[in-house]
C-alpha cells in the first residue's frame, strides 16, 4: 500500500500507529478482555473522525475493511454498534459492515445515517427478512423505502414497520399492511394502534379480527350500525 502521498505531519500517521498497537494488544489478549476490544474499538472511532484528504479518506477505509475482514464476530459487533452511531463513517465500510451476518449489521441498518436509500434497497432486493426487519425499524425512513418493505409482504417486517412510530406510513405501504393484517391478527393489532388509521380502514379490520379487537375498534373509531348488525347477527349464527 502506498503510503508516499501522507504528508508526514498528518494527524492519520499517530492513529494509524495507535490502532496497530490496539489491534496488537487485542490479538494477544488470550480471552479477548473487553478493555482491549474497547481499546481498539476506540482507536478506529478516533481515526474515523478526523477530517482528512479524500486519499487519506480512502486509505482509512481500506485499512478499516481489512481490519473487519479479519475480525472475530464478538469484535465485528462492538464495532458495527459503534460505528452506526457515526455520520461520517467510510460507506464503504458500512457497507461491508451492513452486509455481513445479521448480528453484525443489524445496528448499521437500523441506525446508520451514511447508508441512503439506494444502499438500503439493494440490501432489501438481495437480502433476507432479517435484514428488511432491521431496516424497518430505522427512526427516519423515506415513503418510498417504508413502501419498498411493505411491498415485501413479509409479516415479520411488516410487524416491525406497524409498530415504529417514529415514522409515518405513506398511503401505498398502509394500504398493503392493512390487507395483510386481514388475515393476521397479530399485525392487526399493533396497526389499530396508528395515528395514520381511518374509520375506513378500521371497519375494513373489524370484519376480519376477533372479539377482544372488535372492541377496541368500536370504542376508538366510527362504525357504521349495520356493519355492528352484520357482526352481531354472525356471532348468533
Amino acid at each position: 500500500m502506498d503510503l508516499n502521498f501522507i504528508d508526514k505531519g498528518s494527524k492519520v500517521i499517530p492513529k494509524l500507529v495507535k490502532l496497530h498497537d490496539s489491534h496488537k494488544l487485542y490479538s494477544l489478549a488470550h480471552d479477548k478482555k473487553p478493555l482491549a476490544q474497547a481499546e481498539l474499538s476506540n482507536a478506529v472511532t478516533e481515526l474515523i473522525g478526523i477530517y482528512t484528504d479524500p486519499r487519506e479518506e480512502e486509505l482509512i477505509a481500506d485499512v478499516l475493511i481489512s481490519l473487519v475482514r479479519q475480525a472475530e464476530r464478538d469484535l465485528k459487533q462492538a464495532l458495527a454498534e459503534k460505528l452506526s452511531a457515526m455520520e461520517n463513517v467510510p460507506l464503504r465500510l458500512a457497507l461491508n459492515l451492513a452486509n455481513d451476518e445479521i448480528d453484525v449489521a443489524t445496528p448499521i441498518l437500523k441506525n446508520s445515517k451514511v447508508l441512503g436509500d439506494l444502499d438500503l434497497i439493494y440490501i432489501i432486493k438481495s437480502k433476507t427478512s432479517e435484514y428488511w426487519q432491521a431496516v424497518a425499524q430505522r427512526p427516519e425512513m423515506s415513503d418510498h423505502l417504508i413502501t419498498i418493505l411493505a411491498e415485501t409482504e413479509d409479516n415479520p417486517t411488516a410487524k416491525k414497520l406497524v409498530e415504529n412510530m417514529n415514522i409515518v406510513l405513506p398511503a401505498p405501504a398502509l394500504k398493503v399492511v392493512t390487507r395483510m393484517a386481514m388475515d393476521d391478527e397479530s399485525l392487526a393489532s399493533p396497526l389499530l394502534l396508528r395515528n395514520e388509521i381511518t374509520d375506513e380502514i378500521a371497519v375494513k379490520l373489524y370484519s376480519a379480527v376477533g372479539e377482544e379487537l372488535k372492541k377496541y375498534i368500536s370504542r376508538h373509531f366510527e362504525i357504521p350500525t349495520d356493519v355492528l348488525v352484520n357482526s352481531i347477527e354472525e356471532i348468533i349464527v
